[in-house]
Order: C-alpha cells, then structure tokens, then sequence
C-alpha cells in the first residue's frame, strides 16, 4: 500500500477548507439581492441608496425583507414631511393654503404605509402602497390648483413619490413570488 504523506494530507484538508469557504461566501456576498433587485428599478441609484441605508439588507434573502425595509423608510420620509409641513406658519398663501389638505393626505399615507404589511392577502400590500401614492398625487394636485407647484410642497411629493414607486414594484416581486 502507498504510504501518503503528511504534507498530501494537508494540502487535501486546506484546499478542501478554502473550496468551502469559498462557496459559503459565494452564498453570502453582500448586498446581492439588492444589487439584483435594484437593476430592475426605474431609479436605480434610489433603490440602492434606500434598501443600503438599512443594515438588513446587506444578507438578505428574500424581497420582503427589503420591501419592508423600504416601506419602513417610506414610513419614516413620510412623517418628517407631514411634521414639516405641520411646522410651516408663514410663507406664500398659496402654500400655506395647501398645507392642510396635505397634511391630511400625508396623514394618510403614513396610515397606509403602517398597515400595508400587515395585511393577511398579499395583493392588499400592494394596494395599500398603491394608495398611498394616490393620496401623494392628491397633495400634489391640491398644491397645483392653489398656484403652489413650484414650492416645497412639490419637492417633497416628488421624494415620497419615489418611494411609493420604490415599495409598490418591491410588494409586486413580493406577492409575484418573483426572485429577483
């Protein structure tokens, strides 16, 4: 019988560790489904930026993870915008006739945002996402028809916009089962 030597040994069980390692790490890049999920995005670089700001999204395995963490930031976005606008006592009448049907309807959002992911069907996610950018473009129209569309009222409908756009193609991949 051949004798095998220690070295052959070693050099077996280090290429054998390394191979595994190897494809563990495979397994484990970074930010894969978000790079992955992102690419199929009308805003690339706002998916990414969103779905990166969350430290869950750097392993994560499924698109529920990151559609809830964008509707998480969408949460967040929209409630510094209605509590912006909460905070605004002067400026143009235009806008300031405005503010309070938008604070109403950014009420809302958040509302449909905060229930959207726990629904027991699905497709009501992606409806409740879905109404929420409604009552975005409400604001907006509202802005729109008192003169204010060059205000910030539109600058931030058009960030909560993007994130309503951003949540509702994520809750689409969710409930289509779809892998990114």
């Amino acid at each position: 019988m051949p004798s095998v030597s220690l070295s052959k040994i070693v050099l077996v069980y280090a290429f054998s560790v390394v191979s595994v390692i190897a494809m563990l790490n495979a397994e484990h890049v970074p930010y894969k489904l978000v790079d992955n999920v992102c690419q199929k995005q009308g805003n690339k670089q706002f998916c990414l930026k969103v779905l990166k700001s969350d430290a869950r999204s750097k392993f994560a395995k499924d698109i529920t993870t990151l559609t809830k963490i964008a509707v998480d930031a969408a949460k967040k976005n929209s409630t510094a915008t209605r509590d912006y606008f909460l905070g605004v006592k002067t400026g143009p009448p235009a806008v300031l006739k405005s503010l309070k049907d938008c604070i109403t309807s950014y009420n809302n959002v958040i509302v449909n945002f905060k229930i959207s992911l726990n629904e027991g069907e699905c497709s009501l996610t992606g409806y409740d996402i879905h109404s929420a950018g409604d009552e975005v473009k409400s604001c907006q129209a509202i802005a729109d028809s008192n003169g204010a569309h060059d205000s910030f009222i539109t600058a931030r409908n058009n960030i909560t916009q993007e994130f309503c756009g951003l949540c509702e193609s994520l809750a689409n991949l969710m409930c289509s089962k779809t892998i990114a």
